[in-house]
């Protein structure tokens, strides 16, 4: 049994190695991965999650989700449990990468710190922010930051993602928008979903040495910043990696999320390589190369005022959006339902022509529109009230007296009444309420006649009476 045991893990040890030292293939062709130093570099392989599994919580915040060490899109990476009271030399020896998961960087102690900045110099450390930490300053880390935190919101806050392009043939390869990228992050599920970018933390932007993977913004951080970044340990040397991460952490167990982005995001942070011994740069190797600005970001606004009032059936939901090349739409039921329509730009506008028996009905739904071109996506929450019930008739009954025609019914919801082929008395809309018996007289002469009956939303049901 043992042997058994043993025989897995070397398996896995060994898969584990081949897919790294294929991913730093491509990782070696980068501006700051240069191929004379490839026998000195590698991936992460055994990785020790500090505080443990479990994040901490803090007063006031909201908690963050277990740490997915059991995930099996994860199976080539030994995680292990590392407490902040541990955090020395000694322990990190043990290691190639630490990740800080959902923990304030002032709850480790000075000499733990400084154990964890001398690891960095040569290892990887990767910091996995959340909600539940609050905004932070890292100002005794290795490469010093500071961070701005949305808070838990609960719901979506309208966010926005943006993929950033560099100069020289410079790889982002912690986030991509292209589907057919290895670095492929799905903007839509990010930018509606509850937890992701809605409740995340953001490095402040410009940060001094820190070379910034996808920008991102959200109603609670209107003008944005670094939700992915990146440095080495020693810029001079190009030696170790420090990887920061903002993605709200409560969304890493989510099950409804295949494939799951967050676990997308971890996995490529693990794989990605970083040198142990400095490049043929040092001892002046360049920092990580900065963004190319962004020209005219993606913006839509509705074209036309989104309905108020209860709705059934098919309706149109307009964009104007600018600028027009490649602007995409899609509607979906909610941060993580799926897609009730989409379009794209035709003349300035995107029509998304909606089934609204696709959303539960007699609810106000909060639909999401995820709308963007190649380079940003962003997402925006209206409130749709849906009704596709018609009202139901509870009693109906008709009878003759020396009044004349009578028809009596109850309605199931409150509704507007008339009556074609009786009288003009009731050829004009009346309301009626739910559950009351109401009555109407018609002249004697009146043989055929047919009650309609409409609800808030317009649905109708008409039926024949006759005497």
């Amino acid at each position: 049994m043992a042997r058994s045991r043993v025989q897995r893990r070397t398996t896995r040890t060994a898969i584990a190695a081949l897919a790294a030292a294929s991913l730093a293939a491509a990782f070696l062709g980068y501006p700051g991965h240069s191929q004379g130093a490839a026998s000195a570099t590698q991936p992460s392989l055994k990785v020790a999650v500090v505080p443990g599994f479990t994040a901490p919580s803090y007063p006031g915040l909201g908690g963050v989700g277990k740490f997915p060490a059991a995930n099996p899109r994860l199976f080539a990476y030994h995680f292990s449990e590392l407490p902040t009271s541990q955090l020395t030399a000694g322990n990190l020896a043990h290691y190639d990468t630490v990740i800080l998961y959902g923990l304030r960087w002032n709850a480790i102690s000075a000499s733990g710190q400084a154990a964890l900045n001398a690891f960095a110099a040569t290892h990887k450390v990767i910091i996995w922010d959340s909600d539940g930490t609050g905004a932070q300053n890292y100002s005794t880390f290795v490469q010093p930051f500071s961070t701005v935190a949305s808070n838990a919101g609960g719901k979506p806050q309208n966010s926005a993602v943006t993929f950033p392009t560099f100069a020289n043939g410079f790889v982002d390869f912690l986030a991509s928008s292209n589907p057919s990228s290895p670095y492929y992050l799905d903007p839509a599920q990010m930018v509606s979903n509850a937890s992701m970018i809605n409740d995340m933390n953001v490095m402040k932007t410009g940060t001094k040495n820190w070379g910034p993977m996808l920008l991102a913004q959200n109603a609670n951080i209107p003008n944005g910043g670094w939700l992915l970044a990146w440095s080495y340990g020693v810029i001079g040397n190009h030696t170790g990696m420090t990887i920061y991460s903002g993605l709200d952490a409560d969304a890493i167990d989510n099950p409804d999320l295949n494939p799951n982005d967050e676990i997308t995001e971890l996995l490529l942070q693990l794989k990605a390589p970083f040198h142990t011994t400095p490049e043929s740069c040092a001892p002046n190797c360049k920092k990580p190369p900065l963004p190319i600005p962004t020209t005219t970001p993606a913006n839509c606004k509705f074209a036309q005022p989104v309905p108020t009032h209860w709705v059934h059936g098919r309706i149109s939901i307009r964009l104007k959006c600018s600028p027009l090349a490649g602007m995409t739409a899609r509607l979906q039921r909610g941060p993580t339902g799926p897609v009730l329509a989409s379009g794209v730009e035709k003349n300035g506008l995107i029509n998304l022509r909606l089934q609204t028996r696709m959303l539960p009905t007699n609810h106000v739904s909060r639909p999401a529109i995820v709308y963007g071109n190649s380079q940003q996506t962003k997402s925006t929450f209206f409130r749709l009230k849906v009704d596709n019930t018609p009202p139901r008739l509870l009693s109906l009954r008709t009878s003759t007296t020396r009044k004349g025609r009578l028809v009596s019914f109850r309605v199931s919801e409150r509704s507007k009444m008339r009556i074609a082929g009786g009288s003009s008395r009731y050829s004009q809309w009346l309301v009626v309420a739910r559950h009351k018996l109401i009555t109407a007289t018609l002249p004697g002469s009146v043989r055929h006649a047919r009650l309609i009956l409409r609800d808030r939303a317009g649905n109708t049901i008409a039926r024949k009476l006759t005497w």
